[in-house]
């Protein structure tokens, strides 16, 4: 398994706040979970269109402990507490030139950039490591997140046979010509 990829770290300013930006950690599971139960459960339903209240310890292994050649989460984090406020991943499907992403930020730092700043940053890992495609399944109800995938130039189709999914597709910028 690769190393842990600490030259990705950086700080983010935003909202006020400064943060630390980094790939996740085996050892961010306790506050991957406390993240979790800090959300409303409205952005849990968005996130995993469902009303859960748990991770599963299972789960929250398979959230923190990644191959960091093939899938990346990165997370904003709390210098001073070492809360995460943010977090966004590409998890590889069947086919390793495609990827499927997800994101979600806390509530008081929403609307501030950092969203986008997550996803750009998983974005430019999945292009730098051969991915061609990142999708996306999106609520139809969920603005906010329709909004970040337009900004960022995702195609958004209606999943067929699912009224209420929308499919977010970004396909990998062209080459640079030599």
């Amino acid at each position: 398994m690769p190393a842990y990829p600490a030259e990705l770290t950086e700080i983010w300013d935003g909202a006020g706040e400064r943060l630390i930006v980094r790939p996740i950690r085996a050892e961010d599971a306790p506050a991957l979970d406390a993240f979790f139960h800090r959300l409303s459960p409205e952005d849990i339903r968005l996130r995993f269109f469902a009303a859960i209240r748990e991770l599963s310890p299972a789960l929250l292994t398979r959230l923190t402990r990644l191959d960091y050649a093939s899938d990346m989460a990165f997370v904003a984090v709390r210098p001073a507490s070492g809360a995460i406020v943010g977090v966004a991943r590409l998890v590889h499907g069947e086919d390793q030139a495609a990827a499927e992403f997800a994101v979600v930020v806390d509530d008081a730092l929403k609307g501030h950039g950092l969203g986008v700043h997550l996803m750009q940053l998983v974005l430019d890992w999945g292009w730098r490591h051969g991915l061609r495609l990142v999708v996306g399944e999106i609520l139809a109800d969920n603005e906010p997140m329709l909004d970040l995938a337009r900004f960022l130039g995702f195609r958004l189709d209606h999943l067929p046979g699912e009224a209420g999914v929308i499919r977010a597709e970004l396909r990998a910028p062209a080459p640079a010509a030599a």
